[in-house]
């Protein structure tokens, strides 16, 4: 009998819950631009200030998901009525380093993000001498391991109690057995974090997702991440940033 082929490994953003409504979180360090970008987002006009923690709850609205598929269709049929899909969008309070043990706002910050499909990762390429940095200095490669290190600390923690959970259950009821990669899965993932590294950048096979989504639903760091580069209209514009470089490495390759 030919050997059975191992299951091939599946990139982590198989991770995610299926659900109508996608919700996506704001995040990042303060005084970073995340609210400016929740108002262009959702054409609201929440407080913008000068000082961290302008956010304390989150703000929550939704925007319209431009589609020229859909636009079309609009055009061709004219229906009484239109529903475009629309994107449920979090402006989230900003993580300091500590926040995993609840310096700033802490645990009521993560809980926040736990709520959220996924993430718009804010990150400060600007200088200015009137907007000023939580940690007194423009350094965005800085700032993302400051944010990562946090969410992997919060998930490291959360993995612990969820392993400790599935033990128990497992001595109080009679005939319940873990399945065989259990352990090599749970301890998987603790590595990945103590080095620093999100869930979602391993390859996983199908059966580790399962497991991973059945007795760890909530890993932060396992939620697909989008990075956004605040910089000035100027760098913009010409397409420029001495920062760019680093935070490419940064997000290709993660932090040394």
């Amino acid at each position: 009998m030919a050997p059975k082929k191992e299951e091939p490994p599946a990139k982590a953003a198989r991770f995610g819950r299926v659900r109508n409504n996608l919700k996506m979180g704001i995040l990042g360090l303060p005084n970073v631009g995340k609210s400016s970008l929740f108002n262009l987002l959702t054409e609201q006009n929440i407080a913008a200030e000068n000082y961290p923690f302008c956010t304390i709850d989150p703000n929550d609205s939704r925007c319209a998901v431009p589609d020229a598929r859909y636009d079309w269709l609009c055009d061709l049929w004219k229906p009484p009525s239109m529903y475009p899909a629309y994107l449920h969008v979090t402006d989230i309070a900003g993580l300091v380093r500590g926040a995993a043990e609840g310096a700033g706002l802490g645990n009521a910050f993560l809980s926040h993000v736990a709520a959220v499909d996924g993430l718009f990762h804010v990150v400060r390429a600007f200088e200015s001498d009137e907007v000023v940095h939580v940690d007194d200095s423009v350094d965005p490669v800085r700032d993302l391991d400051t944010i990562q290190m946090e969410l992997c600390k919060k998930d490291l923690d959360y993995v612990g109690r969820m392993e400790d959970d599935a033990l128990k259950d497992v001595k109080k009821t009679p005939n319940m057995k873990l399945p065989l990669h259990f352990y090599s899965t749970f301890e998987k993932v603790r590595e990945l974090l103590k080095a620093n590294k999100p869930v979602r950048d391993a390859e996983w096979t199908a059966k580790e997702v399962e497991l991973i989504m059945e007795k760890m639903p909530a890993l932060l760091t396992a939620k697909p991440v989008v990075y956004l580069v605040n910089m000035s209209a100027a760098d913009f514009q010409r397409k420029k940033n001495k920062h760019l470089p680093k935070i490419h490495q940064w997000v290709q390759s993660g932090p040394d």
